[in-house]
């Protein structure tokens, strides 16, 4: 055993630094990744540091700190890569910071290949568990790129969380390996005080509903809320946490679903709306022996493990295994199953989201969302009015292509059939100029609304619209039909 393994304990004291001593590694010009979930204390030392220079990149996805993109406290490129979502979206349309079309399959292979026009970043900021007793650390159920950007930044400072559940898959990495640890920044959840300021502070007559969801939530999720946790409105809290509720247009679709899921199917199921809701509304419910193979969670994914509907059994990859890159998207009463169980394994996003491998999963089925659908096939999920970004691609191209490869798998996109209360058709004739298409039309398969179920696999474009129109709001066929017939006769 070499000597950085035995003596792990007295190079790890070495390499402890308070988060701004840590962020002085940070140089003039440097391109900076933040990880998801990035805790506050790492991203304040980061913007403090940025402070004092001249020009810093950054890097993000899901931040925690407006400041980041404030121009006038962080001057340089600020660059949102997967998914852009509600925090960063104002900085987005200002046009504040860009976006990175980048996808999980490709995402390092310009780095990997060593291309000229590689853009790896120079330092990563990351948390990271305390270390086990053979001094390796994991990056926990919120695993997303934090691996494949600490084994390859030159530069990684990874803040200690404590509060961090144990998980399993390719997600461990040596003390030696990571350049800076910070600790003592991040305390431990204090569960019983919470449940103290909730019984004496709270409103007496929301105690019942704040108790009953502190029973629900993983350590994570209450690390974020701690504070503030016995203040806050439960339907708030609720929302922030995940809890969802399934509306009927929702419970439509599932239903629709439903009828499409096979036992033995592995399934990948997005984070997006409605995709992430159809755990819960029951779509998986009649099926037998499902696996899992997707790139992160949704509410009620490893409850289904726990109630036998999925065991992995018939699976080609990783037979008996729930496989992901990131348990993001799982409620509380997930994440409590998944904590250190072997059942359930995180790996890198290059590696299983890759469609070469993914597509060779027995059944393997895809199910996502989408913005909007024209009568081609084209699948929008990024973009709304000529270019509007509102997400990103997410994982939706690796997944879909994955399932359209595989030789009995089915690639589904779910959408309610209208939006902003009914006034806009989510099935059109056509984009508007300057829409992102997410999904080209020859990749297109299989399209649900709580209409229907639209199939487009092997269908011209004339059959593509009828299938289309068919599962459209029926307050909008007529103009459907009206355009198709000015579009294709």
């Amino acid at each position: 055993m070499s000597v950085r393994y035995q003596n792990w304990r007295d190079d790890y004291q070495s390499r402890l630094k308070t988060p701004d001593q840590a962020c002085e590694a940070i140089k003039e010009g440097d391109l900076v990744s933040i990880t998801i979930l990035c805790p506050a204390p790492l991203v304040g030392a980061f913007v403090n540091r940025a402070k004092q220079l001249n020009r810093v990149d950054f890097r993000t996805l899901a931040p925690n700190n407006p400041d980041l993109f404030n121009p006038a406290i962080v001057k340089g490129e600020k660059e949102i890569e997967i998914f852009i979502g509600d925090a960063m979206r104002p900085s987005h349309d200002a046009k504040i910071s860009t976006y990175l079309p980048n996808t999980f399959m490709l995402g390092m292979k310009a780095t990997d290949n060593n291309r000229e026009e590689a853009r790896l970043p120079d330092v990563f900021l990351t948390p990271c568990s305390v270390p086990n007793e053979q001094g390796y650390v994991h990056f926990g159920p919120h695993m997303w790129m934090r691996k494949s950007y600490a084994k390859r930044c030159p530069k990684t400072i990874a803040i200690v969380d404590p509060n961090m559940s144990k998980v399993h898959g390719d997600v461990w990495m040596h003390v030696s390996e990571i350049d800076t640890f910070i600790e003592g920044a991040i305390k431990l959840v204090d569960r019983p005080g919470v449940e103290e300021r909730v019984r004496t502070l709270s409103p007496e007559p929301l105690r019942p509903q704040l108790l009953e969801l502190l029973e629900k939530v993983s350590n994570e999720q209450l690390a974020l809320v701690e504070a503030m946790f016995h203040a806050f409105p439960p339907e708030l809290l609720k929302t922030s946490l995940g809890m969802v509720e399934i509306d009927p247009a929702a419970q439509g679709i599932a239903n629709n679903l439903r009828g499409l899921i096979r036992d033995g199917d592995t399934i990948q199921v997005g984070v997006g709306q409605p995709s992430s809701l159809m755990f819960l509304a029951g779509a998986f419910d009649d099926a037998k022996h499902l696996g899992v193979h997707t790139e992160l969670g949704s509410p009620g994914l490893a409850k289904l493990w726990a109630r036998g509907i999925v065991d992995g059994s018939r699976k080609t990859l990783f037979p008996g295994k729930s496989v992901a890159v990131a348990w993001t998207g799982c409620d509380g009463e997930d994440l409590k199953i998944i904590a250190d169980n072997p059942a359930f394994e995180l790996h890198l996003p290059e590696n299983i989201l890759n469609p070469a491998l993914m597509s060779q999963n027995r059944q393997m089925t895809s199910i996502n969302s989408a913005i909007a659908v024209d009568l081609l096939g084209q699948i929008a999920s990024e973009d709304r009015f000529g270019g509007h970004m509102v997400n990103g691609t997410g994982g939706q191209p690796d997944t879909h292509i994955a399932a359209a490869l595989c030789k009995d798998g089915r690639a589904i996109t779910v959408m309610r059939s209208t939006a902003m209360e009914g006034s806009i058709s989510k099935v059109v004739a056509r984009h508007d100029a300057g829409t992102l298409v997410t999904i080209p039309r020859y990749l297109a398969d299989t399209i649900i609304t709580e209409f229907g179920v639209a199939r487009l696999l092997d269908k011209n474009h004339r059959q593509r619209a009828e299938e289309l129109i068919a599962i459209a709001h029926p307050d909008f066929r007529g103009e459907l039909r009206e355009q198709a017939k000015e579009l294709w006769g």
